[in-house]
């Protein structure tokens, strides 16, 4: 499971569960062990996880963590950048509200520059 998560970046446990069967030495994997696989190596601190798509968490190697989500919602392309980028915001919600936000794990959504720049509405 874990080479899996290697191989794929950032992986879904469906994007797991097909990466495994289509290298095929593992068809009798399902997707419940998958699921239950992928919980425990993010307990054990080898995975984490991100909510990148709506529909399913996603799930990187921890030692590629540290850095922000950057997710297209015209495309569907998944960029990153480095989580201090995000340390004004981190210091001005815990100024104002108190609270300590991890931006280790931040998912942020919009549109990548290939499609705001494609987009008429768009300023420049």
């Amino acid at each position: 499971m874990l080479a899996a998560v290697r191989a794929l970046g950032h992986a879904t446990p469906e994007d797991v569960l097909a990466h495994l069967r289509a290298a095929g030495g593992t068809p009798a994997v399902d997707a419940s062990t998958v699921y239950r696989a992928l919980a425990l190596l993010e307990e054990l601190g080898l995975v984490a996880r991100t909510a990148l798509e709506r529909r399913a968490d996603s799930f990187h190697p921890a030692e590629h963590g540290g850095h922000l989500h950057l997710v297209c919602d015209s495309c569907g392309a998944v960029a990153e950048a480095p989580a201090d980028a995000a340390c004004d915001l981190a210091a001005d919600l815990r100024r104002r509200t108190g609270f300590t936000a991890d931006v280790t794990h931040l998912a942020l959504r919009g549109r990548c520059a290939a499609c705001a720049q494609d987009d008429p509405r768009e300023g420049p």
